[in-house]
């Protein structure tokens, strides 16, 4: 596990790699750098990286560093340094909330003096954040004074053995008179054994939901300032003909596909095929994120484990830094959830899902994307559509970041765009089509 992250926001190529070298070079202990070209890039690196703390440069195209440090800020508080060769921008920089500006040298790039600086302040922001972390705890802690637990009696551990004979094979599909099913029900697994108490658990997770509404809040942000496009009514789309039955739907979804998940798979009603769904996420909020989801929806909804073999009216949500593949050996469909290394820079990465599909899977598969920003999802989109799927690709208007689904359209990979509003119904639509 790294002891600092930082993401560096450039737009020279040449500036991103010289400043990740010279950072590796004076920083002592574990560091790990992501790099971003641009705000709208930065964004999603945020929500999936996780940075401690952001090394900015002001003059980038789309939109500058302190335009995207002002809205930034106020939804997520990330320690900033910012950069720039014009000095000028320094109060401009720190009145937007950097928690510092180092001017650019005007010469040599790798000025020994400039990295050190550098490196120097991304460890003080660290440092400084911590330290107000600490100091906000321990004034809490004060304040509650909360009396000292009740003795609890040891829990008894179950067996592997006896747990797998406890677990079926397949979910039934759930109905309208079926009680709701609560995440507390379920056993709880050693994910969340190995980050601390339930209060460091909690924390942990209110924090990961708080960046990725954060996230979603920048993004409407920065989309609103474009002439928002129209959706085309639903009575226009005609509905695409699968060349088979379909036997499964694979879907991927990035920035705001939190939101777009929950309204589709709400919508959706049995009699349905296996939903399997790769959605740019943290580790331990998928497992979150799939019992809510399961709590909502008719159909069921599960974080994937390997070896899940998918079963009709179920969805599989691939875990957090896992990699996510269907297999079918027989016409019998099974999981491979993984880990392994990021695909494009993401784990789970939707290419990966959607390659496996592709190649497995065939003409019987259905693909969704979703918002989302880049172009995970997109290359391997094509590769569906020319194997027979049909593919489905979420519309610019009712998208929060048109990245994703611009791109695998672009590309040639998307059959048919449709707004968020009616996409469950063509999904349904095409799932059932006889």
């Amino acid at each position: 596990m790294s002891d600092l992250k930082i993401l560096i926001v450039d737009d020279s190529l040449f500036f991103r790699e010289a400043l990740a070298r010279g950072l590796a070079s004076n920083i002592s202990g574990t560091i790990e750098i992501e790099k971003a070209e641009n705000p709208f890039e930065a964004r999603d690196k945020i929500l999936s990286f996780d940075p401690d703390v952001m090394i900015l440069d002001v003059e980038m195209p789309k939109m500058n560093g302190i335009e995207f440090l002002r809205r930034l800020i106020v939804q997520y508080a990330l320690p900033t340094v910012v950069l720039s060769s014009r000095p000028a921008y320094k109060n401009l920089a720190l009145e937007a909330g950097a928690f510092s500006f180092i001017e650019k040298p005007s010469m040599t790039l790798g000025s020994g003096d400039f990295m050190k600086k550098v490196a120097e302040q991304v460890v003080m922001a660290k440092k400084h954040e911590e330290m107000l972390i600490s100091e906000s705890q321990g004034q809490d802690n004060a304040a509650e004074a909360p009396p000292a637990p009740e003795p609890k009696p040891e829990p008894v551990q179950p067996s592997v053995s006896s747990i797998q004979q406890a677990k079926p094979a397949v979910q039934p599909p759930k109905t309208d008179v079926q009680p709701t099913r609560s995440a507390s029900d379920k056993v709880v697994t050693p994910l969340f054994q190995n980050y601390g108490s339930h209060e460091q658990v909690s924390q942990h997770l209110n924090r990961v939901v708080s960046n990725m509404k954060a996230m979603t809040e920048i993004a409407k942000q920065m989309k609103s300032d474009k002439p928002e496009p129209q959706s085309v009514p639903l009575s226009s789309l005609k509905t695409p003909v699968p060349p088979r039955k379909v036997e499964l739907i694979a879907i991927g979804a990035s920035t705001g596909g939190t939101e777009a998940l929950s309204k589709i798979l709400r919508e959706l009603r049995p009699p349905l095929p296996p939903i399997v769904i790769v959605q740019h996420i943290p580790p331990m909020f998928s497992k979150l994120f799939s019992d809510r989801l399961n709590n909502e929806c008719v159909v069921n909804v599960k974080e994937a484990e390997d070896g899940d073999r998918p079963a009709p009216n179920c969805v599989y949500v691939a875990p957090g830094n896992k990699q996510m593949r269907v297999n079918s050996v027989g016409g019998l469909m099974s999981l491979d959830v993984k880990p392994g290394p990021k695909y494009g820079g993401h784990c789970p990465a939707v290419n990966v899902l959607f390659k496996s599909v592709a190649e497995n899977i065939g003409d019987r598969a259905m693909g969704v994307i979703l918002t989302g920003m880049g172009e995970d999802g997109a290359e391997y989109m094509l590769k569906m559509r020319e194997a027979g799927c049909v593919t489905l690709g979420q519309d610019e208007a009712s998208s929060v970041v048109y990245g994703m689904p611009r791109v695998a359209y672009e590309k040639g990979g998307v059959m048919l765009q449709v707004p968020l509003n009616g996409m469950a119904m063509m999904i349904t639509a095409v799932a059932n089509y006889k």
